[in-house]
């Protein structure tokens, strides 16, 4: 088995997973940071959660690895009573085993619906097989 070495960690090339998931707060241009430093972006996503009337949409960047053909679902649940879960599945494809990163956003309409997200659940499917699963403190 060949392993790789990366960020202090180490995982077999043969695998498929989840790195990260990184919601982000969008304002009415789409923006998540007001600068290209991750300060920037921290001090931006604070600003909006303190200013919840700024907040028009979210995106979820997800950071995965694998090969071949792979599906993303999101679920988020919302704080709003009597909101259904929203849904989003995202067909991806790699042809080398490496980090990839995909965004999914819920747009302007879907955000208004839903409402502050309380929850998310991301994972990631080989066919009918979970092969990876990351998710907030609240699902």
């Amino acid at each position: 088995m060949t392993m790789l070495a990366g960020c202090g960690s180490l995982r077999s090339v043969s695998s498929d997973g989840l790195v990260k998931v990184l919601p982000h707060f969008l304002d009415e241009d789409g923006r998540h940071s007001q600068g290209p430093l991750l300060l920037d972006r921290d001090l931006y996503q604070s600003e909006l959660r303190s200013s919840p009337e700024l907040i028009k949409a979210v995106r979820y960047d997800v950071n995965w690895y694998g090969g071949g053909e792979l599906m993303l679902r999101l679920e988020v649940r919302s704080s709003k009573a009597n909101v259904k879960p929203l849904i989003f599945e995202e067909t991806v494809q790699a042809k080398r085993l490496r980090s990839h990163w995909t965004s999914i956003e819920i747009g302007p309409e879907q955000y208004t619906a839903l409402g502050q997200p309380e929850s998310w659940r991301v994972t990631l499917w080989r066919g009918e097989e979970k092969i990876a699963e990351q998710k907030s403190f609240l699902w």
